[in-house]
């Protein structure tokens, strides 16, 4: 979600408008181009309302298209008395893993407490304090070093493949971009390593996903735009592993920009303004997308990376996103925070896309001191 901004941007300006990004660490944002990017400190709620107040005549509307930082707007607006039908209420509730589980099951539904179970925070993001618990006991002390059972929700450990299935609603109309497969590092780490879009497009399958992920929404009166369903496909069928009130993560975003007639980022600006999109009726899919994810491998000091001046010997005109620069500190190998860069490959098919974005993939060569 770092990326986008330059295309958010444009959308802006067709509303004759200017965007502008108040950024803690601007540096981690990729795309900026002409943007006015103002380095603020954004964990500082007085001296947020403090900019607002004092700019308040030339500011159309505060967004943000992340989950955390959603809120923070939301709240923000409601304050000052911005239009938006994106409530910070709503957004929390969302937010809530057990308050989204409790709306899905059937009224007295009772559950075993069977194991393996995943144990993360309620409201958590970006893959972060993940714990994979066997037993009660694992269960119990995961909880006393961590948390506890109401800042911490459990849940089965379903066993499938991983997806994500990315849609916008406004509570009445739905679209559906697609689905993103998700190749997986093994548990207990849980770090995605190669994700591809439009994944199985066409397919009675993906119909399938279709119908279930916009059901979900219903369900929940979903009305917030952009929707990111993380889900697990099991001998059973699919199960939620959590639904994310935000722009899908990563390369996932620009991915369906380029490989669909929609465009992600002009829905993200008009739910910004309180505006009514123009959405095209039906999908059209314009070629396939894949991206891998290189993290780092023991913690340290990034010194370089090196390989990717041989990207243009390979297919599908692979490029290199980087997700930290050289001088950054490692000191997390369990989450995104890993993370160093994406190789991203396209091709007239997600499976092409995706074998020409892992052979690119395995020319990179990161260094950490």
């Amino acid at each position: 979600m770092t990326l986008g901004v330059e295309r958010m941007a444009e959308h802006a300006a067709l509303h004759g408008l200017e965007l502008i990004l108040l950024a803690d660490d601007p540096s981690m944002y990729i795309d900026v181009g002409n943007t006015k990017v103002i380095q603020f400190p954004t964990k500082d709620r007085n001296a947020l309302e403090n900019y607002i107040s004092e700019n308040i005549r030339q500011i159309a509307n505060i967004f943000s298209s992340t989950d955390s930082w959603g809120v923070a707007a939301a709240e923000l607006r409601e304050k000052f008395g911005f239009p938006s039908r994106i409530s910070s209420e709503k957004l929390i509730r969302l937010r809530d893993k057990r308050w989204v589980q409790s709306q899905l099951e059937p009224e007295g539904t009772e559950h075993a407490t069977m194991y393996p179970r995943i144990v993360k925070p309620r409201s958590g993001t970006g893959s972060m304090d993940i714990h994979l618990v066997h037993d009660s006991e694992e269960h119990r002390r995961v909880l006393e070093e961590h948390g506890s059972s109401e800042t911490y929700v459990s849940q089965p450990y379903h066993r499938g493949p991983v997806y994500s299935a990315e849609l916008w609603s406004n509570g009445t109309t739905s679209i559906f971009f697609g689905v993103t497969n998700r190749i997986m590092t093994a548990p207990p780490l849980f770090l995605e390593k190669v994700k591809t879009f439009p994944h199985e497009h066409g397919t009675p399958w993906e119909a399938k996903v279709e119908a279930w992920a916009k059901d979900l929404l219903a369900k929940l009166d979903y009305d917030l735009g952009l929707a990111h369903i993380e889900f697990i496909e099991t001998a059973a069928g699919f199960e939620l592993v959590e639904l994310n009130a935000r722009m899908a993560g990563a390369m996932i975003t620009p991915a369906i920009d380029a490989s669909t007639n929609f465009d992600p980022y002009a829905l993200a600006v008009a739910d910004a303004l309180n505006n009514t999109p123009h959405v095209p009726v039906k999908r059209e899919i314009l070629g396939g997308h894949s991206h891998v994810s290189l993290y780092a491998e023991k913690t340290g000091t990034l010194m370089c990376v090196e390989g990717i001046e041989t990207f243009a010997a390979y297919p599908g005109q692979p490029a290199w996103f980087a997700a930290k620069k050289s001088g950054s500190i490692i000191t997390d190998l369990t989450s995104y925070r890993a993370r160093i860069g994406n190789v991203v490959a396209t091709a007239q098919t997600p499976a092409l896309a995706q074998d020409r974005a892992l052979a690119a993939a395995l020319a990179v060569r990161i260094h950490i001191a």
